[in-house]
């Protein structure tokens, strides 16, 4: 039956027998010519754009949040999806019905010695010569035409059948076939000598006209035949084997690549501004996102900026602690470790308490004393300066999930390394007699704003009153606690003390 070959395969006087044919919609051919459809090309025309549209959206503007990703894990995603929607948009040209000397596109054509039937870049040819008969059946969907079947038997119970989608057309080629096969048999005389193309010109005329060119005598008049294409492949072959076509995979391969760069940098830049706006959103900016952004060494953008701004929310804690800081000197030391923290990455201070005298029978209990030491300071300043500096309020209708005090974020307290020579506190007390089986707190404070330099001050003093044995692990360190946030901070507004829990 039907051989089926790529286009360009053909032996050059077919290839340019079916070009001619194609490319004049069958006008002044041998034989019916009918164009069909390939709705995947359509499909692609419309599904490429889109698909790149909504890629580029997704990906290159916030409404997702794919932008705040890596750059490169999201340009890999992006060079996916456009070069799929650039393959299908032009497959879409790739596959049009008229085809080019590769591309066969799509289309049904017979003449008096073959059925032709053309798929993209492949096309299927049936002998027809000894076609016996032709009929069609037209198929409707609630009275809408759907397409037409045409069969075709042939000698030998062989039997062939093309769709066709244009109703008229297929009734003609049922006639040319038909006709085809009357010419041929015992009935039509001399036709059968014609050569092929005068027989498929004649037998066309024969479609269209439902009768025979005749001259007034009756006789067939060839010269009102319309025939340009005057020869008829009798035995299409392959002539070699087509080579695949890697240029528009070179092509999309190139593109792969360049679109992969292009977009990794696109999306450096873009992400940088996309997070940049998102930390940098009045009234809900935070220390915490603004470091964030220059934790993150890809954002280069608009480190300055950041920077500046993060360095604004140590203006009001240094401004308080200038002024109502009650030990001077502890106060000072402590404006130069905010003011240290303006425009660092990470917000850490290391602190270390360590208990150099105890009273007897109290021993034991100094490690515990010293860690509850630490967490009592480290909360109090928190605490002190989350007083003033509270959480940001979300706008109406929205929740944040995790709200922070403003206050919090200034300053990170990280035990003392076991590596670390220095600390930025280091908090040195003694536990003494007084009188009447009491006991009062020395305290002794060495502060630094950076560990690697000298401190910035060295200073001491006592924490006001006296305490029982028993009071030592509880009222008499929270005492110590208040003293060191008053003496470093100051009180609040009403004169409490600042670092309290509310």
């Amino acid at each position: 039956m039907g051989t089926t070959f790529n286009f360009d395969e053909l032996d050059q006087p077919t290839h340019d027998y079916l070009m001619a044919v194609r490319d004049s919609d069958g006008s002044g051919a041998p034989g019916v010519f009918v164009s069909s459809t390939d709705n995947l090309p359509g499909c692609g025309c419309i599904a490429g754009p889109i698909i790149i549209v909504v890629t580029l959206l997704a990906t290159l503007t916030t409404w997702f949040g794919i932008i705040f990703d890596d750059p490169i894990r999201v340009a890999f995603l992006q060079t996916g999806f456009l070069v799929l929607g650039v393959w299908l948009f032009l497959a879409a040209f790739r596959g049009t019905n008229k085809g080019g000397r590769k591309m066969a596109g799509c289309w049904v054509y017979a003449d008096p010695l073959h059925l032709y039937q053309a798929f993209r870049e492949q096309i299927t040819i049936t002998p027809i010569q000894d076609v016996h008969e032709a009929n069609f059946t037209h198929n409707y969907n609630n009275g809408n035409y759907q397409n037409s079947v045409v069969n075709v038997s042939l000698s030998n119970n062989q039997a062939a059948s093309v769709t066709l989608n244009n109703e008229a057309r297929a009734e003609q080629m049922v006639v040319f076939l038909n006709y085809i096969a009357w010419a041929r048999g015992p009935e039509g005389g001399a036709r059968a000598n014609y050569s092929p193309a005068t027989l498929g010109a004649l037998a066309k005329y024969v479609s269209r006209h439902d009768h025979e060119p005749l001259d007034a005598d009756s006789n067939i008049n060839l010269n009102l035949l319309e025939l340009d294409i005057d020869h008829v492949p009798e035995a299409p072959m392959r002539e070699g084997r087509a080579l695949p076509s890697v240029f528009p995979y070179i092509l999309l391969l190139i593109f792969g690549v360049s679109c992969f760069f292009i977009m990794k940098e696109l999306n450096t830049v873009l992400r940088d501004d996309a997070i940049y706006d998102s930390v940098m959103k009045e009234p809900y900016v935070e220390p915490r996102y603004l470091r964030a952004y220059l934790l993150d060494e890809r954002n280069t953008r608009h480190r300055e900026a950041v920077t500046e701004r993060l360095s604004k929310f140590y203006t009001m804690p240094i401004d308080h602690v200038t002024k109502n800081a009650q030990h001077k000197p502890l106060g000072g030391g402590m404006v130069k470790v905010l003011e240290s923290l303006q425009t660092t990455n990470q917000p850490v201070i290391s602190i270390h308490f360590i208990e150099m005298e105890s009273p007897l029978g109290k021993q034991g209990g100094k490690p515990a004393r010293e860690t509850k030491l630490r967490t009592l300071f480290a909360d109090g300043v928190n605490h002190a300066f989350s007083a003033f500096m509270p959480a940001v309020q979300p706008p109406p209708g929205i929740v944040f999930t995790d709200p922070q005090p403003v206050g919090a974020q200034l300053i990170a307290f990280v035990a003392k390394p076991d590596d670390a020579q220095e600390v930025h506190f280091d908090i040195s007390y003694a536990i003494k007699s007084a009188e009447k089986n009491r006991y009062r707190i020395e305290a002794f404070v060495i502060i630094r704003a950076d560990i690697e330099k000298p401190p910035v001050v060295t200073d001491r003093f006592s924490v006001p009153g006296t305490f029982t044995q028993a009071e030592l692990d509880t009222v008499a360190l929270t005492k110590f606690k208040e003293a060191l946030i008053a003496n470093l901070i100051g009180s609040a507004p009403d004169g409490k003390p600042l670092g309290a829990p509310k």
